[in-house]
């Protein structure tokens, strides 16, 4: 019985000198995770007009990558975007919740490189930039969602205007690698009835092509609807040369940018 006793206080005696002199472990903070469709918006404090920024993010490690079809649009005007070509290419870096990005663009006064800092709440970004051309203000950045379902709505020809406006009704389906593939048919319009369409989302935005018919479509979102523009090569069997524009819905419920 003594041994037992005496066994039990040299325990007790050893855990307690071990809780007094062990040192609480620091967690160790969470980095960030930028990936997938993201909408930016620059917002200046200069009087400048906003700027809107689509891309497709990837992270490896603390360092994050746009994808090579980043859009860029002044004043979310499908006419004034720059990209979408290889040209714009945004990334940067993260620690712990502290974000740091930077993207470069050619714009009216010249290039430009914009510089933001800021931080995340959960997938949310805030912040702000300074840019190489003098301006500054504040930036946000939240996810898209991908491209599934009907959208529907109306277009009209710029270059040829039309007495009322056709309709038309994309189905897209996306995949994991952001990769659009669909048609659209179209009603009322004088030279085309429908369009086999693969392409890319970027972001809210998407970019989509019919190789046969020599069309490409961009679209912007905008307040639930997305905005898009249209044009047919000059050699296009159907259509040669048309532009224009239109909008569209989703007839699956509310879009969630």
């Amino acid at each position: 019985m003594k041994r037992i006793l005496l066994f039990a206080l040299l325990a007790a005696g050893c855990g307690g000198d071990y809780l007094k002199n062990s040192t609480p472990t620091t967690p160790v903070p969470q980095n960030a995770r930028l990936t997938g469709q993201y909408n930016l918006v620059l917002n200046s404090t200069n009087g400048h007009s906003m700027t809107n920024i689509y891309s497709n993010f990837t992270q490896t490690g603390t360092t994050f990558t746009g994808s090579p079809n980043t859009l860029v649009c002044p004043s979310n005007d499908l006419s004034q975007c720059e990209g979408n070509d290889g040209s714009i290419t945004p990334g940067g870096t993260v620690s712990g919740q502290n974000v740091m990005m930077t993207i470069s663009f050619p714009s009216t006064a010249g290039a430009d490189t914009v510089t933001m800092v800021g931080t995340a709440t959960g997938t949310n970004l805030a912040g702000t930039y300074t840019e190489s051309l003098g301006d500054a203000g504040t930036w946000t950045a939240s996810t898209a969602s991908p491209f599934s379902g009907t959208f529907s709505g109306t277009f009209n020809s710029t270059s040829n205007p039309l007495p009322i406006d056709p309709t038309i009704l994309f189905t897209l389906s996306q995949d994991a690698s952001f990769n659009l593939t669909g048609s659209a048919t179209i009603m009322n319009s004088p030279c085309i009835s429908s369009l086999t369409l693969s392409g890319r989302a970027i972001g809210g935005a998407f970019s989509l092509a019919d190789a046969g018919n020599e069309a490409v479509i961009t679209a912007l979102p905008g307040v639930n609807s997305l905005n898009f523009s249209y044009s047919f090569k000059p050699t296009a069997t159907n259509c040669a040369g048309d532009v224009g524009r239109g909008t569209v819905t989703t007839t699956n419920g509310p879009f969630d940018y």
